[in-house]
């Protein structure tokens, strides 16, 4: 009978440990579960897609990299769709870039290529390689990517055109991370894929709050009418995130993640260069205007109560009554194995996978990851990572 006799401390520890437990399993099974939901349904409306394919401008921006060029253009020029052209604009590119894309031009004759002038200053060139790009275009509809990744289909621009809707004026798409060996890329793909769940998952709900410049799309219309990036010239960064979270509505907004819509980066070979580009989102959030991105800063917070009162509970129940170190335990169990299947399942879905076995490592060191990415974001004066001019 005193296996089942509880302090007040016992009952406190197992009811916050619970109630964190629960908290946490609403995130996966609510929000993360959502695409795995959905693909289905995702699938089932390419297929049936009666879309009259309209013709579309593909426009990349690429720096300079010509073994790049050379292994990536081609895939784009190479689309199963009735008309479209590709645009490349690039940003300080060499002659041998030039010399790449005026042979495939002699191959393909729906490639255009220009560059962005080498004095400009004060502006971030990517914005402004862009907003060339964009006025250079023929037609209406626009998808855009970067020359450092790839459509994994040829029928990349059927599934991301066949998205459209009678109101539709965005598309979001997702870009995965490549397989590759080493702990580094192991935990870069981690990352993508968690950040990826985060905005389509969102994206479902109808709160557009993110998106990445490698596989999105919109309307001349649309970018326009809001001036472009009027707003944020001097930025760094923000192309793709701060003009989703600017611009995107209910009405206008979807997201496509079927197996033809997927994109797939380059392998990133230094972990510094994808965590300056994260801190740069970070610090960029306080420009936003869908604030939906703070449910996920609510989870990091909750994903740390919930190891320590866990922890906690195990040590107090170990001294004391271990049958409430067993609940704990199991708590713990049931979270960890329910978000490891469900990621497991959305990284094959996502075309991202990821390595069962270190599931419990790559989820720990994310959310220690994702804590030093905004303690620097906040914190860290002495280098600046978002802005170009001073204000």
């Amino acid at each position: 009978m005193e296996l089942f006799s509880f302090s007040n401390l016992d009952f406190w520890c197992i009811g916050i440990t619970g109630i964190l437990f629960l908290l946490l399993l609403f995130y996966c099974l609510a929000l993360y579960r959502l695409p795995l939901k959905r693909c289905r349904q995702q699938d089932k409306e390419a297929e049936q897609s009666d879309a009259s394919f309209p013709p579309v401008s593909v426009i990349i921006y690429a720096q300079d990299d010509v073994e790049r060029i050379r292994r990536h253009i081609p895939a784009f020029l190479q689309q199963d769709y009735p008309q479209f052209e590709v645009i490349v604009v690039g940003d300080g590119i060499s002659e041998a870039c030039v010399r790449e894309l005026s042979l495939l031009k002699k191959q393909y004759s729906h490639l255009y290529y220009t560059q962005i002038p080498n004095s400009a200053r004060y502006i971030s060139k990517k914005k402004l390689a862009l907003t060339l790009g964009i006025k250079a275009a023929r037609y209406e509809k626009m998808l855009f990517t970067e020359s450092d990744s790839e459509p994994v289909s040829s029928h990349w621009l059927r599934a991301m055109v066949a998205a459209y809707q009678p109101d539709t004026q965005m598309v979001l798409g997702f870009c995965s991370y490549p397989h590759h060996k080493g702990w580094r890329n192991r935990f870069i793909a981690f990352d993508n894929l968690t950040c990826g769940l985060q905005y389509l998952s969102a994206g479902l709900l109808k709160q557009f709050y993110n998106g990445t410049g490698k596989n999105l799309s919109y309307t001349k219309a649309l970018f326009f009418a809001n001036k472009g990036f009027y707003n944020q010239l001097y930025l760094k960064i923000g192309e793709d995130s701060l003009f989703v979270n600017g611009v995107a509505t209910k009405e206008n907004t979807t997201v496509c993640f079927s197996a033809d819509s997927l994109m797939r980066m380059d392998e990133i070979y230094r972990l510094k260069r994808w965590t300056i580009e994260r801190i740069a989102r970070a610090a960029n959030r306080k420009l936003c205007t869908n604030k939906f991105y703070r449910i996920f800063k609510i989870e990091e917070l909750l994903y740390w109560l919930f190891l320590f009162s866990s922890f906690y509970t195990i040590g107090i129940g170990l001294i004391g009554n271990w049958l409430i170190s067993i609940v704990s335990f199991c708590f713990m169990v049931i979270y960890f194995t329910t978000k490891g299947l469900l990621f497991y399942r959305s990284a094959r879905l996502l075309g991202q996978p990821i390595p069962c076995g270190n599931f419990l490592i790559l989820d720990f060191t994310r959310h220690f990851y994702a804590l030093y990415i905004e303690l620097i974001s906040r914190f860290n004066k002495r280098r600046n990572y978002v802005f170009i001019l001073e204000k």
